[in-house]
């Protein structure tokens, strides 16, 4: 069984919510668990030895923690965590991370870069933080994967690279190599590691420092 060190409570799932065939926001009970914006949390259903990480999706003002997963076929967690419904519990730890929206750089505009559900940490962000002066990037394969990009308003740029639509038919880091932005932006990158490290090094030669590039790996 999972050790005190890794599970905080155990709490009941409050909500569903079903953005495509493969992808739900997992609504639960908050607890005592005080997160920054940014952060992840490990879950697991109850009495299960298996538990993973997942960003939180909610602000931080809310009263319940939500996270957005996607059901991996091979992956044993997700698969559990997309059948679950109303009622049923799960094991919450946390919270952990370093991936926040410190209070220096609130104020400066802000690039969020993000691949399939890495968008999370962002929404959190936005959810916690008022008149953050942001555009959000978002890259996924497909159409239907722009998850509740109508919270985002005009900010939301879809970039998509498998079928036609979106705001840019083609690959994130192939859309960046035209972006402009200032000296003094600072740019978040959430998702796929591949597209973080080639996001990261096209940020450096386009001058932005190393120091205003901030990352947080998915797989």
């Amino acid at each position: 069984m999972l050790t005190a060190t890794k599970i905080r409570f155990t709490g009941a799932v409050q909500e569903v919510r079903r953005l495509t065939d493969e992808t739900i926001v997992l609504r639960m009970e908050r607890g005592d668990i005080d997160f920054e914006p940014g952060q992840y949390v490990r879950i697991g259903v109850d009495g299960d030895s298996e538990i993973r990480d997942y960003s939180v999706y909610s602000g931080n003002n809310k009263p319940y923690l939500e996270v957005l997963l996607r059901r991996v076929e091979e992956g044993l967690v997700s698969k559990q965590l997309f059948g679950l419904e109303a009622g049923d519990k799960v094991m919450i730890g946390g919270p952990y991370g370093h991936f926040k929206l410190v209070e220096e750089v609130r104020s400066n505009p802000l690039l969020f870069i993000a691949t399939g559900t890495g968008i999370s940490p962002f929404r959190s962000f936005l959810e916690s933080y008022k008149g953050l002066h942001y555009r959000l990037i978002h890259g996924t394969s497909y159409l239907n994967e722009g998850y509740e990009k109508e919270i985002y308003g005009d900010r939301y740029f879809h970039c998509v690279s498998r079928e036609k639509g979106g705001d840019y038919q083609g690959r994130v880091t192939d859309y960046l190599k035209d972006v402009e932005f200032t000296p003094d932006t600072n740019a978040f990158l959430c998702g796929n590691c591949d597209m973080i490290y080639d996001v990261f090094d096209l940020l450096q030669e386009r001058g932005l420092p190393t120091t205003q590039i901030h990352t947080e790996v998915y797989f």
